[in-house]
């Protein structure tokens, strides 16, 4: 390609496709279609939305097709990935062999390892979802985005707060 021509874009959609706002996704695919542990969709039902794990629900928010999860295959699903398992150990919610024995060695097994956790339930999963999410818009804003708000909460007569830019931001 010659450095005169137009560069291809991602437009639309895709080209919103965050770590924050696949983890949302992925979250509101859960809630309408359903959970499952142990395997990426639920194999017993003939449907192309069954019930998924975190990792299917993830991958249905990026492909939008039941298909395997692939490392590498793409950039927006390895980072929310990354995000995410990054997320759990941060929050304490991974399993202590995954960090102190070695035994997991990359994201998507940790959040495996969360998903298929005998004690978890979808609550705990969505809850996850949009804390995860939560944590990426808050950890990757942009200065003017938090300077504007501050701005905002200053002008109401308020002490900017997490929550607040939190709500804020999704406001826009």
């Amino acid at each position: 390609m010659n450095p005169t021509q137009k560069q291809p874009t991602t437009s639309g959609a895709l080209a919103d496709l965050t770590p924050a706002y696949i983890l949302r996704c992925a979250a509101r695919y859960l809630e309408i279609r359903g959970w499952t542990q142990g395997s990426y969709y639920d194999c017993t039902t003939e449907t192309a939305f069954p019930p998924a794990c975190l990792s299917g629900a993830i991958g249905m928010a990026v492909y939008g097709d039941r298909m395997a999860v692939l490392l590498g295959e793409n950039a927006e699903c390895d980072s929310t990935f990354r995000h995410l398992a990054d997320y759990l150990w941060r929050d304490g919610r991974t399993p202590e062999h995954n960090y102190y024995g070695a035994l997991c060695s990359s994201d998507r097994e940790i959040v495996a390892d969360f998903n298929d956790h005998v004690g978890h339930t979808l609550t705990d999963v969505l809850d996850v979802l949009r804390d995860a999410a939560d944590d990426y818009e808050w950890t990757h804003a942009t200065e003017d985005d938090l300077e504007t708000y501050a701005e905002h909460e200053y002008s109401q007569e308020r002490l900017p707060t997490r929550a607040g830019f939190l709500a804020w931001r999704a406001a826009r």
